[in-house]
Order: structure tokens, then sequence, then C-alpha cells
């Protein structure tokens, strides 16, 4: 079967080798950061939440604040209360008396400082996220196939469109332009044109979820989210924590994780499936629960082990860019792109609606780098 639409997003399943680390229930969102272009991104995300679950009817979005901790006199901790000064972006550095009233299942730390962002910062659901992007798309017109893209080529002259998409179960999907977005998998699945591989290093991430229930739950409710810093910039060891949330199996679940520490380069599919399949490493989530315990004064019923995997670039940004005139790309998160998710989706949207980079943010901060330069001459 042939088709040729004005607009239309292909799913990919598990079966086809390409796993996702968004079937989840927790990530971190805030207006606030050390970079001020990720804290753009994440403004206008967040300024379209609410908007976003009214016109699709899904909630996705918890509104708890967020507490940043580091040693006081960091760089970091001091680049987040400059820029969202910068920004006006409110922000509280706290006190002791303000700790033990706002937090007091915290154990304080008199050589930290702690930043409280109430407004436009918590967490977010990112299954729910993708499930109400995917709705808006449709009710503006947009087609969805549940199919696996397994080629794109040059159409035959006369074709209706400029590539020939294709599909494992629905035959050849003709287009004018595509955009690739398979994050971490841009280069496993030869989709890309003949020689053209993306500089993107895809890194091992480990969460831990501890289970919270009963009187541990009550007192837990306003917890917002958090994150821990160590040492100073550049090479800043970094946690995340989650309040306990309500997971598809009924239970409530804590969850702490890593940015930067105990990353692993993983340098093929064979490789990313294994990390999937073992759910991560014992002794690193050992570590992270006795992190969570350094932080938090609470018992667990039960612990799980989540292994994911992030898609790094050596620009620190999102790749956004044509490689060929009927062919862009959009990935690389940085392990940050979840709470982005929305504008770094508008970014790609605009650009291969117009075939080339339409967006206020400067282009060279996104321009995609390749491990191969042959791209560059694809008339793909």
């Amino acid at each position: 079967m042939d088709q040729y639409l004005t607009s239309l997003i292909i799913e990919e399943y598990l079966e086809a080798d390409v796993l996702g680390s968004h079937y989840d229930e927790g990530r971190i969102t805030r207006e606030t950061d050390a970079d001020p272009i990720w804290a753009t991104l994440a403004q206008r995300s967040i300024a379209n939440y609410r908007n976003l679950e009214t016109k699709t009817g899904i909630s996705f979005y918890s509104e708890v604040g967020c507490l940043t901790i580091g040693p006081k006199g960091s760089a970091y901790t001091e680049s987040v209360e400059r820029n969202s000064q910068k920004q006006n972006i409110p922000i509280q550095r706290c006190i002791k008396q303000d700790l033990q009233t706002l937090f007091p299942y915290l154990r304080r730390d008199h050589t930290k400082t702690y930043l409280f962002t109430k407004s436009r910062s918590g967490h977010i659901s990112p299954r729910r996220l993708v499930m109400a992007q995917k709705t808006a798309a449709h009710l503006r017109g947009c087609e969805i196939i549940n199919d696996t893209a397994i080629s794109i080529q040059k159409a035959l002259e006369g074709d209706q469109g400029e590539v020939v998409i294709g599909t494992r179960k629905n035959g050849d999907i003709y287009a004018r332009r595509v955009l690739l977005c398979p994050g971490a998998f841009i280069n496993y699945h030869r989709l890309l044109p003949e020689g053209c591989e993306v500089e993107v290093k895809v890194d091992t991430e480990l969460a831990v979820r501890a289970e919270v229930s009963g009187k541990e739950l009550a007192r837990l409710k306003e917890m917002p989210v958090m994150i821990m810093f160590t040492g100073k910039m550049p090479d800043v060891d970094d946690f995340y924590l989650l309040p306990p949330i309500q997971y598809p199996n009924g239970k409530h679940y804590m969850k702490i994780g890593h940015h930067k520490s105990f990353k692993k380069e993983l340098k093929n599919l064979e490789e990313v499936k294994q990390w999937f399949a073992k759910s991560g490493d014992k002794d690193i989530g050992e570590f992270l629960l006795q992190l969570l315990h350094h932080y938090i004064d609470f018992e667990e019923t039960s612990v799980e082990i989540d292994g994911a995997v992030t898609a790094g670039t050596p620009t620190k940004y999102p790749f956004c860019g044509m490689v060929s005139p009927s062919i862009g790309i959009l990935t690389g998160g940085n392990g940050y792109g979840a709470k982005s998710s929305d504008e770094i989706g508008r970014m790609g949207a605009k650009l291969i609606a117009k075939g080339e980079w339409d967006h206020d943010l400067p282009e060279e901060l996104f321009r995609p780098q390749f491990k191969s330069q042959k791209s560059n001459k694809s008339k793909l």
C-alpha cells in the first residue's frame, strides 16, 4: 500500500530494535539552568504545558517546585542564581529556618547552598507528555502510523515526492522532506544518506526507584524535585531526585539518578540492547540508594533499578539541521531533552517545513556535526 501524506509520524516498536527511555513517569522540569540556552528552551516549553494539557485532555505536569543543592560558593549554584535573576525567575536562597519549615524530611548540611523555585518547576510524566504531543499533532491533521521505517531512498522521477520511506508493514510512503528524530539510535538503522554518521555519543544512565507507602507517602507528598551538585564546574557531578510518583502498577516511587557520574559509552546497537536488558548496574544502584538516604530521611518498602541511555553531542546542545535537501535530523538531548522537548520539537518542525533554519535562536548552536563529511554532498 503506497501512501502520500502531508504530515505524519511513524512510530517504532521494540521488536524492531528501537528502544526508548520515555516509558517512565518522572522527569524533572524547571526554568532555571546554569546555561542560558537550555534555560530558554525549558522556559518556552513549560509555558506551553498547561495549554497542551487543555487541548488534549492529557495531564502530564506536576508543579511541585525545584530545590537546587550545591556546595556554598560553587560555580553552578551561583550561575543558577545569577541566570534566574537576569531572566526574572523567582528563586529563594533558603536559610536554616526555611529548610526546617519547607522540607522537614531533608537531611540538612550547613556547607551547602539551597536554592528553591516554586513556580513553573516540578516533574512531568514523559510517557503522558509524548501521548499529549502526538494527540496535539493528530488534532492538527497529522496522521500517526504505528510502523517501523526500514529505508529512506530518493524517489524515482514522476513519483509523488522527493523521497520514499520504506516501512515494515505499510509499504512505501512518499514525502517532500523527512525529519529523523530517533534520539540515541540516529546512527543505528541506516536511514541517513550513505556515508553519513552523526557525531552523537550514546551513554548509559541509571536510576533507582524506592517505593514509599503509608505514612511515609503522606509525609513526603509535598516534596519538590531536587538537583544535587558536588564539585566545581566544568567537571561537576550531579544527581537528580524526584518525589513519590505513582506508576502504572499503582505503587509510588521516589527516584534518584545521575547525570555525568558513572556514565559508560555504548559503541553499537547490541551493547545498547544488552544494557536495557540487564537494567543497569547493582553496585551503582546501591550507591544511589545510599545517596538518596543521605539527603532524605525516609524508609522504603522496595527498590527497583532502571537502565536508560542518553544521546550526547560535542556542543552539549541538540543537533537540528538538514543533512541533505530532503532529510533533516533532530537528535541529542544530552540528558536534558525531556523537559524542553516541546520547544525543541517546534524547532525541528519549522526546520523541516521550510527546508532550512527557521528559528530565532542562533543556527550555529544546533548545527549537526558528522563523523563523516560525505553526508554534506548527498543529493537525497
